[in-house]
């Protein structure tokens, strides 16, 4: 498997210069078939890794003893020390090439690689200046992001993390809307800013593992699996833990984005190409739940008990509420589907800050379901400008008399983003509820509120802009009769349908799924069951609720 992922990593970096290669006269036709092809191979080989992670997979990660000691468990796929610094008080220090899988970065995986064919195939006819450039900037993307999902080395995860950023820089930055460069740059620097924060809370506590005895480590002090395990028989200080927790979160709640942080993300949306929508959408604020999964969860866990929670819940309660009256305000559809983005991310963390296995498990189902699902609205929205030259609901009425087609996947893309039972979303929604129910009932309370509110504004979307009287631009485009408006072409059709069909799959079957993930998340969720995280000897923790949050997290078999 480890031909595949190294493969799995480089098809896309190398499909990227083929494209550039052929910056022709014929470019609008070559660079889209070789971007096309590499997209194409590189899902075929994210299906092949998918497919060799299995039980073989699970035995050599688990055992019937495993316990508070393996929080993050990867099958070990390449670690290459690449960099050793000496340390005459504690020896050396490594940093390594670490790449390895588990369920959740399989799955995360398989989203990117899905969503990138769709990319692609939507840009088809839209981008026509500069296309080589902007499939390049796709596949780079690409490859950054299955990077994130695949590294285990703290560093190594930082830079992919930030890689990413200029890729989209370009994209919104080039082949976005009028307010392009502005979007580009207040995106850019957003995210830079709370990624620095997070290097530096890295940083800070690689440093203060000094102090407890890191010979333990063999040098692999940047190992995530290395360190959470280490952390979990050495754990750090309280009080220094929350200080690591408030940095290292910094950058995730950024990318999320949690209330307040979120005001760089309706620009960027209404902004950015359909491409870059799409991806912005379904993977890259995936980063930010992500990052906290994957680092704040195992590593600074007393923290994220008696801190994190009451911190990170009523953020995304109030994120819930006021994206979805956000939504609900709009008159732009583009704006609408990215103020949805804001209230569906609350489900994502509201559901891994339950800190238990239903909670987790309801987290990153939803990350996967919010991918699909506003993936697939924002290639509808973005279909219906190429047409019509607006995104505005004043401008456009009864659609699905003239696209049936249109009408009849966009009813169902809304309602699986809903949450109507039997399509994907429900479940990631209802396990996520039910999680924080057990751990905190108040913010499951006020987190239930942003279903009703995303059916009104969702319906009140569909009804406006596909039902009722006919209504079209009287000029279509800028001064000059469009083209005759047809409904969904083959190449469309091919770009939405896997989409809807996962979101039917999951909402139908999704026990596959969350086997997928179960081991991994039931490692971290470990950690909090009983009595909670391990913490330092005479170290009590003086926050309110504490107790009680920590009570509400039981083992899953005393239930």
């Amino acid at each position: 498997m480890t031909v595949e992922l190294l493969l799995l990593l480089a098809c896309p970096v190398a499909t990227a210069v083929i494209v550039l290669m052929f910056r022709s006269s014929s470019e609008h036709t070559v660079s889209r078939w070789i971007a096309l092809m590499g997209a194409i191979l590189t899902l075929l080989l994210s299906l092949k890794v998918a497919g060799d992670f299995g039980p073989a997979s699970e035995v050599s990660r688990f055992n019937e003893n495993s316990s508070l000691e393996a929080p993050v468990n990867p099958v070990v796929i390449l670690r290459q020390e690449w960099m050793t610094f000496g340390r005459n008080d504690t020896g050396n220090v490594s940093l390594e090439f670490f790449l390895g899988l588990d369920g959740i970065s399989v799955a995360l995986i398989l989203l990117t690689t899905v969503l990138t064919v769709s990319a692609v195939l939507v840009s088809w006819e839209s981008v026509k200046d500069r296309a080589a450039e902007f499939y390049a900037c796709v596949l780079f993307l690409e490859a950054a992001l299955i990077g994130v999902f695949c590294a285990f080395d703290l560093l190594l995860f930082y830079v992919f993390f930030e890689f990413t950023l200029l890729p989209l820089f370009f994209i919104v930055g080039i082949w976005g809307g009028p307010q392009r460069k502005y979007a580009a740059v207040k995106f850019f620097l957003y995210t830079l800013a709370g990624g620095l924060i997070s290097l530096l809370g890295i940083v800070a506590l690689v440093q203060n593992l000094g102090g407890l005895n890191p010979a333990i480590l063999n040098g692999h002090w940047f190992s995530i699996p290395d360190v959470a395990r280490f952390l979990t028989q050495h754990p750090l200080d309280l009080h220094l833990q929350f200080w690591l927790f408030l940095a290292i979160s910094a950058g995730f709640m950024v990318k999320v984005p949690l209330f307040p942080f979120h005001t760089w993300l309706p620009l960027a949306h209404v902004e950015a190409p359909t491409a870059g929508s799409v991806l912005l959408a379904g993977v890259l604020l995936k980063l930010g739940t992500y990052g906290f999964l994957r680092l704040c969860l195992p590593l600074v866990p007393a923290a994220c008990l008696d801190y994190g929670v009451p911190l990170i819940a009523l953020l995304s309660v109030i994120g819930i509420v006021y994206g979805s009256l956000c939504a609900l305000a709009q008159r732009d559809i583009k704006k609408l589907v990215a103020y949805s983005s804001v209230a569906h991310l609350g489900f994502c963390m509201l559901g891994l800050f339950a800190l238990n296995v239903e909670g987790i498990t309801g987290g990153v189902l939803q990350m996967i379901n919010h991918g699909l699902s506003t993936g697939a609205l924002f290639l509808i929205v973005g279909m219906i400008y190429e047409r019509y030259h607006t995104r505005q609901l004043d401008d456009l009425g009864g659609l699905a008399n003239r696209l049936p087609l249109f009408g009849v996947v966009m009813v169902f893309v809304a309602m699986s983003s809903i949450g109507l039972p039997g399509l994907n979303g429900f479940v990631g929604e209802a396990l996520a509820l039910v999680g924080m129910f057990k751990a905190q009932p108040i913010y499951a309370v006020i987190g239930a509120t942003g279903v009703v509110l995303g059916a009104w504004y969702l319906l009140t979307m569909v009804q406006h802009g596909f039902f009722g009287p006919l209504r079209e631009p009287k000029q279509h485009g800028h001064g000059h009769d469009h083209h005759p408006i047809t409904d969904m072409t083959a190449r469309e059709f091919c770009a939405l349908a896997p989409l809807a069909a996962l979101c039917l799959w999951i909402g139908v079957t999704p026990q596959p799924t969350i086997d997928l993930m179960r081991p991994d998340i039931e490692a971290i969720a470990k950690l909090y069951d009983n009595d909670g995280p391990p913490r330092p000897k005479g170290k009590q923790i003086p926050v309110a609720g504490a107790t009680a949050a920590a009570s509400s997290v039981e083992p899953t078999e005393d239930k």
